[in-house]
């Protein structure tokens, strides 16, 4: 019995341990000009369907990506834009600081549905990398709903306005 909770308290603590390192560097002094990368990926368990949101700034361009994919299906539809403003990406990065996502959990979940979508984000603001994820579970004053719209409306496709 002694080993299984010194085996508990081992785990834990990792566990712990590993949901600290989440955040490299100083996670309390983020620019919004040094952000990097964005990406958010909604699971919906019961249609088999995702959607992705990316924008990245790699060699002095900001890329969106939207990615639709369909697993049922085994099917994915792209979209990508190069080119997009830097102020766009600056933008992105203050309403993420806005929302304080240095201090978000690893982790949120309802444990109340059985049938719902699940999320993972990642962001990384210079060498800072920091990410989310959860089901049917949101942090306050997430700002990712409005950030998705924006990439969304970069890469949109052209033949259907109405998806969102």
């Amino acid at each position: 019995m002694k080993k299984v909770i010194s085996v508990a308290i081992t785990a834990a603590t990792i566990l712990l341990l590993c949901s600290c390192a989440i955040f490299s560097g100083d996670k309390n002094k983020l620019n919004a000009n040094d952000l990097v990368r964005y990406y958010y990926k909604v699971h919906n368990g019961y249609s088999g369907i995702s959607r992705e949101y990316e924008i990245e700034y790699k060699d002095s361009v900001v890329t969106a990506t939207m990615r639709d994919c369909n697993f049922i299906l085994d099917s994915c539809e792209v979209y990508t834009v190069s080119d997009v403003p830097r102020e766009t990406m600056v933008e992105i990065g203050e309403m993420l600081i806005n929302a304080k996502v240095q201090n978000w959990e690893s982790s949120y979940t309802n444990r109340d549905v059985f049938d719902g979508d699940s999320w993972s984000m990642d962001v990384k603001f210079g060498k800072n990398l920091m990410w989310s994820s959860g089901y049917m579970a949101w942090p306050d004053n997430d700002p990712t709903r409005e950030i998705n719209k924006i990439i969304y409306n970069l890469c949109k496709p052209q033949d259907d306005k109405s998806k969102q």
